[in-house]
């Protein structure tokens, strides 16, 4: 007699469990195993910046909604480091981004780290920007939330360059994807100029990037049909400089380009697949 098994697929939510619990499992025990090497740097480091900037920005266009802000505003950097754990936000970054980690293997020039981090814009019918104004052609979409993502990040430093490569899934966000993000930062010293160039691509799984731009059957109209975003990728550029004009005040400046692959635009909420950010103004570095 023969005995059939089914094996039946991992849901989503089964699959966040484990790759939260993997993640917390990696953390325990590399904390454990490194814990005699770190008796002495239990110091709290930190650094923290406040700046005023005019920040001039233009989103992946959504049909029918404003893309484009342009306003004064406060931007803020921080640094903060304890023990392995640590939180950097980057004012120079296409979203303003910020990294929460934890570092699990320290090398010379490279390592590894467990990393928190939201890497998509969330938007309504609305738009990106939470205005009063209805924009009939987003009229009856949900509101698609930030993601929050949980994965790896490797570092490599080589000579002046260093290079990222991480693998995060929306652990605790709704679209139950993940995405493969690869970047290269190099730093150049041009006089009293301090400048960053950092050059990168993102691949997006169908189900995270689907989540966004895809149409589900209860938002098709008849000018709106239901779509399926396949694998998508995006590529951008990045570029800030900072000038030291007097004891903790520091000029900076920079800009940002980003594109995804040309089929987004084939998703019936999306108009445009490019986005740029520039911004300038003044700092003070606590």
């Amino acid at each position: 007699m023969q005995v059939r098994m089914t094996i039946k697929p991992i849901n989503t939510k089964t699959m966040k469990k484990i790759t939260i619990l993997l993640l917390c499992c990696f953390c325990f025990f590399s904390s454990y195993s490194q814990a005699d090497e770190h008796l002495e740097d239990d110091e709290l480091l930190w650094q923290f910046s406040l700046g005023t900037f005019w920040v001039d920005s233009t989103m992946a266009q959504l049909v029918g909604a404003e893309s484009h802000f342009s306003a004064p505003g406060l931007l803020i950097d921080a640094k903060i480091e304890y023990k392995n754990f640590y939180l950097n936000t980057h004012s120079g970054d296409f979203y303003g981004g910020s990294d929460l980690g934890y570092q699990l293997i320290i090398e010379n020039d490279w390592g590894v780290d467990v990393i928190m981090g939201s890497y998509q814009q969330p938007f309504n019918e609305n738009g990106y920007y939470d205005r009063d104004e209805e924009v009939h052609e987003l009229k009856g979409i949900k509101e698609r939330e930030a993601d929050l993502s949980l994965g790896f990040a490797y570092y490599l430093s080589h000579g002046k360059f260093q290079t990222v490569a991480e693998l995060v899934f929306d652990a605790f966000g709704e679209s139950d994807g993940w995405l493969f993000h690869l970047d290269t930062t190099r730093n150049f010293e041009l006089r009293n100029w301090d400048v960053w160039l950092n050059i990168g691509a993102n691949y997006y799984s169908s189900a995270f990037i689907d989540y966004y731009y895809g149409i589900d059957a209860d938002e098709a109209t008849a000018f709106r049909p239901e779509y399926v975003v396949g694998n998508t990728s995006s590529f951008y550029v990045q570029l800030q400089a900072d000038y030291p004009i007097a004891q903790s005040w520091v000029f900076s400046a920079g800009a940002s380009g980003f594109a995804y692959s040309s089929h987004i635009v084939e998703s019936p909420i999306v108009h445009s697949r490019d986005a740029r950010v520039v911004f300038m103004g003044v700092k003070y570095v606590f």
